[in-house]
């Protein structure tokens, strides 16, 4: 039987062995989401670059919910390093002909994701939900400074009562020439039919779009339609619109704490409206801080297996348990948002699959 002493000295040494494989795979991962953040942000930041002090802040709002992705997978290859460092070493067979059993040898790591849980849960609550909400306001003051909305192509936007879709986006001096734009105008009257307008082109200046050859549709109750109108040229100006939909006091599920979440809960429940979305956000909130110790709980027994064959295999192994994980949650997300898994059990499906992968893997290790 190994004294106190040796088996903390054990501890610290195991856990030791994780420390810089963390920080190498946080890091890694982080910049690799950092370099997502301005990929997707290409049309903000090219229309918006004299005001590049705020663009730039804006970013760094959006880098700390990317941080809630990157800390499990400097958990996940952590651990994974960890552990095929000291069997490729041998270290693990010296333990275990010491007798001590591999749960006993992994507890260290796990205790570590433990506190892992509880750092992200802290920072998720005080920083991530501080700065959801915060770029929210931040990108509605950089659509409303001088200049052209940053508007994508092919993606659907919102402005106030209007919603857009372009098929592409060309810039032309302080112009953006827009084609192939699609406008929907949810309908006027209770059961009513939306209005669509469409237009060939569109120049769009100062959030004043110019639509040319374009023709409006419109739709009496029974569907049929009530008129068709063809025009040359049109403006609609949304400077006023987009400030309206950009500063509206609503909070986003997203830039909700736990508390705000449950509490807008029981206001729906008790108006008889649904909750399906704030319910989803609620699930994901409480289980991506626990990414860290589920995903150790699966790579650490797997680790023990193959770690033998080389730091490689451990890399790799990350690698695909990462994919598999992140692809659950993403997958589990799209399936609550569509009412294909109940929302209350989609935004926890990550956490009970790997769960459960994690428990009988570590029943199977011995």
């Amino acid at each position: 039987m190994e004294s106190d002493s040796g088996m903390k000295t054990l501890d610290k040494y195991v856990a030791s062995e994780m420390v810089v494989p963390f920080i190498a795979g946080f890091s890694v991962v982080l910049i690799l989401f950092v370099g997502t953040i301005i990929y997707n942000n290409t049309p903000l930041i090219g229309s918006r670059l004299q005001q590049w002090p705020q663009v730039l802040y804006y970013i760094l709002l959006q880098t700390p919910r990317y941080t809630m992705l990157a800390l499990p997978s400097g958990a996940l290859f952590g651990c994974s390093l960890a552990i095929s460092r000291l069997a490729t070493d041998s270290e693990i067979t010296m333990m275990q002909m010491a007798g001590i059993s591999a749960k006993r040898i992994l507890l260290p790591l796990f205790v570590i994701g433990a506190l892992l849980c509880g750092t992200a849960y802290l920072f998720q609550e005080k920083v991530t939900v501080w700065a959801e909400q915060k770029s929210v306001e931040v990108y509605g003051q950089l659509a409303n400074a001088p200049g052209p909305l940053p508007i994508q192509a092919q993606v659907v936007f919102w402005a106030d009562n209007y919603c857009f879709y372009v098929s592409s986006v060309q810039r032309n001096g302080p112009d953006l020439v827009l084609s192939k734009v699609l406008i929907y105008e949810p309908p006027q009257k209770p059961h009513g039919f939306p209005t669509l307008t469409t237009a060939d082109t569109a120049t769009a200046r100062n959030r004043v779009c110019t639509l040319r050859n374009g023709t409006i549709f419109r739709t009496n109750a029974s569907g049929e339609p009530e008129l068709i109108g063809h025009f040359e040229s049109m403006k609609l100006d949304l400077r006023h619109a987009m400030s309206k939909y950009l500063n509206q006091g609503q909070k986003l599920p997203e830039a909700m704490s736990i508390g705000e979440l449950r509490g807008q809960m029981r206001v729906l429940a008790k108006s008889g409206l649904k909750s399906d979305n704030y319910r989803l956000e609620l699930g994901s909130k409480l289980a991506l801080p626990l990414s860290s110790l589920v995903l150790m709980l699966c790579v650490g027994p797997l680790s023990l297996k193959i770690g033998r064959r080389g730091g490689f295999m451990g890399v790799l192994l990350g690698i695909v348990v990462l994919f598999f994980y992140y692809n659950v949650m993403v997958f589990s997300r799209v399936f609550g948002q569509n009412s294909l898994l109940p929302a209350s059990i989609a935004g926890w499906s990550e956490a009970i699959i790997f769960t459960a992968l994690g428990a009988f893997l570590l029943w199977k290790v011995e």
